[in-house]
């Protein structure tokens, strides 16, 4: 189920994940006299099974985590946090038990957030009143247990049903869980939990399977906290998160339509000739990075014969580019596994090689399909997708 992303991928969702998180806090200690600060918000309740653990409330932020106040849990399980936040954002309330069990709240000035729990549940069972999102809040962490235990359950799973399979049973899954996450947010556009809600939404795994429809939604909640939250952080990252999410959508639309040609490649063949992906100019072109270590590539390479097989006579091949770095392995695959075409290259440089960095990628199977005309309209594509992009072609 774990999909490739691009390492430029990878990068845009960490710094944007920052960004959310992001917070202006110039507190670092708990203690409100000392740095003559005013009281602006009070967290308390009961965790049972708790007494004489600390509980911090803290800020993660892009300069790391901040602690902003804490205190120890009394003897009957109560306890009261007052402490000065800035201004609305994430914050977490973490205990010092063994698994550091921590809650992520979207918290303001004036909230008076209270919770009742067990110790042993207190991360998803928290039992929080007091604000206007705490049903939601319950939902949520309601959802999310399902889908998590859906994903372990589909992991266990993974050597009894086909890679297809877990696959379709994931993403409608997934598809329910954002589903939920995205109706609580067209709901209440103002609630301070759609910061937390809308972190479901981001293509954290790349845009090829990604639900275009979040796009709309991320815009809506952009507009409403700019309006609500005007000239605060969380308004500003709002904002920042949508527009670098539609930036790099538009990019990654512009690899796939056919409007980006596909960087040549020009590499040694098995009989030590050169091959270039020019040269297959004129027919749908499979472009495939694999190697003979790769197990993922192997348990693909059955589809790809079997469409290799299906669709040659039709203008359709594969060039197969190797990450091997050692020549007889690769040989030795391209025989024993079957894959019969004449188009296999490699520079045998293994992850050293310019390819990865040439077509974003930083893993395999990777598949680039181009069309006659050598451009790009479709990336990642294996397996049932892979299919269906095919025959959708030759129809």
């Amino acid at each position: 189920m774990k999909q490739s992303w691009t390492r430029g991928q990878k990068i845009f969702v960490v710094a944007l994940l920052l960004a959310i998180l992001s917070v202006i806090l110039w507190v670092s200690r708990s203690d409100l006299e000392k740095n003559s600060l005013k009281e602006n918000i009070v967290i308390k309740g009961k965790i049972i099974g708790a007494q004489g653990l600390q509980i911090y409330l803290e800020a993660p932020s892009n300069r790391g985590t901040i602690s902003i106040a804490q205190t120890e849990i009394e003897a009957d399980g109560t306890f009261e946090i007052p402490a000065n936040i800035p201004g609305l954002g994430i914050y977490n309330l973490r205990l010092s038990d063994l698994n550091g069990s921590t809650l992520w709240l979207p918290l303001q000035p004036k909230d008076e957030l209270s919770l009742e729990a067990k110790l042993n549940s207190f991360s998803i069972e928290p039992g929080i009143k007091g604000v206007a999102w705490a049903e939601t809040y319950k939902e949520l962490m309601e959802a999310t247990k399902e889908f998590e235990e859906l994903q372990s359950s589909l992991q266990q799973m993974s050597q009894l049903v086909s890679q297809d399979s877990l696959t379709a049973l994931y993403g409608k899954a997934k598809n329910k869980y954002e589903g939920f996450c995205s109706r609580a947010i067209l709901n209440d556009l103002n609630s301070p939990l759609n910061i937390l809600l809308s972190m479901n939404l981001l293509p954290t795994t790349g845009f090829e399977d990604w639900n275009t429809a979040h796009l709309q939604t991320l815009q809506k909640l952009s507009d409403a906290y700019t309006l609500k939250y005007a000239n605060q952080p969380a308004s500003q990252n709002m904002q920042a998160q949508y527009h670098q999410i539609e930036d790099a959508y538009f990019a990654f639309t512009q690899t796939t339509n056919g409007s980006m040609v596909a960087p040549d490649i020009n590499l040694l063949d098995p009989q030590q000739k050169m091959l270039s992906l020019s040269s297959l100019k004129g027919k749908y072109v499979l472009i495939d990075f694999w190697a003979s270590w790769c197990g993922p590539c192997k348990s693909e390479m059955p589809n790809v014969i079997a469409l290799y097989n299906k669709y040659k006579n039709k203008g359709f091949t594969i060039y197969s580019v190797s990450l091997d770095d050692n020549a007889s392995k690769w040989k030795e695959a391209i025989k024993t596994w079957g894959m019969s075409w004449t188009n296999h290259v490699s520079d045998l440089k293994g992850w050293n090689s310019d390819m990865p960095a040439l077509y974003h990628f930083d893993g395999i199977p990777y598949t680039v399909l181009i069309n006659p005309d050598g451009k790009i309209i479709g990336t990642n594509l294996r397996g049932s997708k892979l299919q269906e992009k095919l025959a959708s072609i030759f129809k």
